[in-house]
Order: C-alpha cells, then sequence, then structure tokens
C-alpha cells in the first residue's frame, strides 16, 4: 500500500444515509472536501455538497485527524436541516414553523462525525454519524431529534 503523510488537496466523495426510509427516497450525495494538513496529523478545511437538491446548501468547516490508515472528522454546517421521510431536505427553521413553533433565525447544525481508513492512498470510505439531540425552544421546551447515520467515501 502506498504511503499517505498527508491529506492536502482536493477529494471528491459521497455519503449516503443507512436508514432504510431515508435512503430509499435518497441517491448518495455527492460532496468536494478541500483539506490542508497541519502538524501531528491534525487537518482542516472545507465541504462542498455538490447537489443541494438533496444535500445540505452552504459550505461546510472541517476538522480531522489522520493516523494512516485511519481518519476521523468533525463536519460541520452553518444551518441545520432536518431529512424528511419524503426525500425532501428543510431547514431546521422551516420544519419548526411547521411544527407551530416560532422561530426567527436558521438554528446552526450539529457537528457530524465521520471516521473510516483509507484502503489505498487515494481513497477511503467509512461511517458517518450525527448524534441525538435536544432543539430548546422559545417558550422552553425542546423537541428532540433523533440521531441518524450513514456511509461515506472519498477520492483523489
Amino acid at each position: 500500500m502506498e504511503s499517505l503523510k498527508k491529506v492536502t488537496g482536493t477529494w471528491h466523495g459521497t455519503y449516503a444515509y443507512e436508514s432504510p426510509e431515508l435512503s430509499a427516497k435518497r441517491q448518495p450525495v455527492p460532496f468536494t472536501l478541500i483539506l490542508k494538513q497541519g502538524w501531528f496529523g491534525r487537518f482542516t478545511g472545507s465541504v462542498t455538497e455538490q447537489d443541494p437538491a438533496p444535500g445540505i446548501r452552504g459550505s461546510g468547516v472541517i476538522e480531522g485527524y489522520l493516523a494512516f490508515p485511519r481518519i476521523e472528522f468533525h463536519k460541520r454546517m452553518p444551518v441545520f436541516y432536518v431529512a424528511l421521510p419524503d426525500g425532501r431536505n428543510i431547514t431546521m427553521r422551516e420544519y419548526l414553523i411547521e411544527q407551530g413553533h416560532p422561530c426567527e433565525r436558521d438554528v446552526p447544525a450539529p457537528p457530524i462525525f465521520y471516521q473510516g481508513e483509507f484502503s489505498s492512498a487515494r481513497r477511503a470510505q467509512g461511517t458517518w454519524i450525527i448524534q441525538a439531540q435536544q432543539i430548546p425552544l422559545a417558550d422552553g421546551s425542546a423537541i428532540q431529534m433523533p440521531g441518524t447515520k450513514g456511509v461515506w467515501s472519498i477520492e483523489t
């Protein structure tokens, strides 16, 4: 196997949902990572989803760690989107308003944790997860959002 010491560069990939209800209505979402290797295996970068219809619009921030062949990183998108069973993605703000809750501004997205392994110096794959969480509401109550998970792959 070729040795990989850095992830600096442009990587193209896809992610998909693991849940049968969501994956049946969605194609894998293509994305581009632009990464820059730092010290001691750390790296930073940006992510842009290439097809905003099924995915999340906007660019996100990547922070991660590489200890070849293992790779892990957090993806943080600027706006929280909710994947609906009918295949649509809407903002958390739109979702809360549809549910009858006031929401004056977009809700930041939760971190998405990616982990996986390189199968060669030019390709990696693994799993991603969004933890279940509570979204606080203006009246002091909260909505419980379930976690979700899936698979991803990248290559140069």
